[in-house]
């Protein structure tokens, strides 16, 4: 009997050509290294205990980014004024947060995606994984 080779690619949400896409079709040396980040990040490191992505003191609109496990992604907004009322979201895979609409913690239609580009990906952080530290 032949044992199966491992590939981490069939227990994850996303697939090799949504990154090699995003990569090769990136609108800026930002969101290529935020793709190749993200990439290695899934495939090699687990977040059993959150990879901040973004911290919400790092934009203005307070939002936070989260991985957790492996590719799941929670987005939510830290709450500063009293009476506000929103629920962060997990998402399922990268691409399926990027596509998010984030009208709930920012105030306007945009998604994950477009929010990201329109700040060039500042605040993203590549070394706050709380497993590793």
């Amino acid at each position: 009997m032949k044992k199966q080779e491992y590939n981490p690619w069939d227990y994850l949400e996303d697939t090799p050509e949504e990154f090699d896409a995003a990569i090769k079709n990136a609108v800026s040396d930002k969101e290529r290294e935020f793709f190749e980040k993200l990439r290695y990040k899934i495939l090699h490191e687990t977040a059993f205990s959150n990879d901040v992505l973004m911290h919400e003191k790092d934009n203005e609109d307070g939002l936070y980014i989260l991985r957790v496990g492996t590719d799941d992604i929670l987005i939510g907004r830290n709450m500063e004024k009293s009476g506000e009322t929103t629920s962060p979201v997990e998402i399922s895979g990268l691409f399926a947060a990027l596509e998010e609409d984030i009208y709930e913690y920012v105030g306007r239609h945009v998604t994950l995606l477009e929010w990201l580009r329109e700040r060039d990906y500042r605040g993203i952080r590549y070394d706050a994984n709380n497993d590793y530290r």
